[in-house]
Formats: C-alpha cells, sequence, structure tokens
C-alpha cells in the first residue's frame, strides 16, 4: 500500500521476504531460550509441533508464490485482506484457553500452520492469524503467541532462500527497509506479547481495519 501511494516500482514478493528476514533476527533474539530448548531435545513434542505445523505452511507458501504472485503488487487487495485480519483479531475477544505445549494436539498445530501459509498472502498479518487461530483451538495465550513465532523460523528461512537468487532492484532500498523492519519488529514484539499476555490482542482489529479503510478511501477520492 505504500507502495503505491509513493509512486514506488520497486521489488515486491523478494523486497517483502528480505524484510522479514530482518524480522527473523528479531524474533531469534526475543525467543533465544525456547530456541536453545529446542536444539537441545530436537525430538520434544515442541518439535513436533513446529514440524506439523510447518508442512501445510510450506505447502500452502509455495502455491501462492507461484500463483499469486500477483497480488504482492496490489495495494487493494492488501488492503481487502487486512479488513480480514481485523476480523480475526476481533473474534478472539472472548477466548482465553488454556492449553499449554503438552495439551496442544496435533491438529491443533495443523490447523495454526495452514492459518500461516494462508497468511502468506499479504495484508492477512502471519502473526495475527496464526495467534487468532491458536486462541480460537484454546491455547494459552502466552503459549500460542510463542508457538506462532516459532513457527515463523522455519518459514521465514524457507523463504528467504527461494527467493535469495532473484532478487532486483535497488539494494540500498533494500537494505533500508530490512533496517526499518528491524528497528520496528525490536519494537513491538514485546509489547504484542504484553497485549497478548493481557487479552488486547483484539485491540489491534483497529489498526488492521483503519489502515485497511483508510487505503481504500484514498484509492477512491484519487480515482485509481
Amino acid at each position: 500500500m505504500a507502495k503505491e501511494i509513493l509512486g514506488w516500482e520497486g521489488p515486491t514478493l523478494e523486497f517483502d521476504v528480505a524484510v522479514h528476514l530482518a524480522t527473523l533476527s528479531v524474533i531469534l533474539w526475543a525467543f533465544r531460550r525456547e530456541i536453545w530448548e529446542i536444539v537441545k531435545r530436537p525430538l520434544s513434542r515442541k518439535t513436533l509441533l513446529v514440524a506439523i505445523a510447518t508442512v501445510p505452511t510450506a505447502s500452502l507458501g509455495l502455491l501462492v508464490r507461484t500463483y499469486f504472485k500477483g497480488a504482492f503488487s496490489s495495494g487493494t487487495v492488501s488492503s481487502l485482506l487486512l479488513l480480514l485480519t481485523g476480523v480475526f483479531l476481533w473474534s478472539t475477544k472472548s477466548f482465553n484457553g488454556v492449553k499449554k505445549e503438552g495439551e496442544t494436539s496435533m491438529l491443533d498445530a495443523l490447523l495454526v500452520g495452514l492459518a500461516q501459509g494462508i497468511s502468506t498472502l499479504p495484508g492477512l498479518s502471519r502473526s495475527g492469524l496464526t495467534i487468532s487461530t491458536g486462541l480460537l483451538r484454546g491455547l494459552d495465550r502466552k503459549w500460542a503467541g510463542e508457538f506462532a513465532f516459532l513457527l515463523a523460523i522455519p518459514v521465514f528461512l524457507g523463504a528467504g532462500l527461494l527467493e535469495a537468487r532473484s532478487f532486483q532492484g535497488n539494494l540500498p532500498s533494500i537494505g533500508a527497509g530490512m533496517i526499518g523492519a528491524f528497528l520496528s519488529g525490536l519494537i513491538s514484539l514485546n509489547s504484542l506479547m504484553k497485549w497478548l499476555r493481557e487479552g488486547k490482542i483484539h485491540r489491534f482489529s483497529f489498526y488492521c481495519w483503519g489502515v485497511g479503510l483508510g487505503f481504500l478511501v484514498y484509492k477512491l477520492l484519487l480515482g485509481h
């Protein structure tokens, strides 16, 4: 959406992957203890849940990358799907699950993975959809957030490897985007997890709806 407003004809999916790799570094730091636990216990239930959820994510992600790559250049598509993200977030308002890691089923992991795969489309927040799906499946708030961000690690790494050979455009622009993603991720992740633990994540719906509707009004008024 910002690219359309600024009239920037820069990279599309490649740029998105680059900034996600910058965000990945923030996740690796924030969840370093949980990641180290997986490294020490590669056959643990947590590792199994992450692996199961990653399978549908990879399948859907490749499907979107192959058949819907043009959607990443459409601000209108992004704004409409951002409105849908707001609906998902709002739906968690009254949910307060109790499932910890040990009570999380294979079906729970599979559905969260499917949500992550669908969120490859622009405007569908990856963290928003995965956390919301976890909450709707009865996961404990803290665990729902932790699981959602652990799932991001193999996805961001995989996407980066797939797109690494096809990066296009102005490398300084990509670098600036990565710096911006790193700083914003660093600032926002702790706040997001705090709001999640307090049961306030549904408030992000207003941001999604405001930005999505704002862009649609902008397009309507300018006649583009």
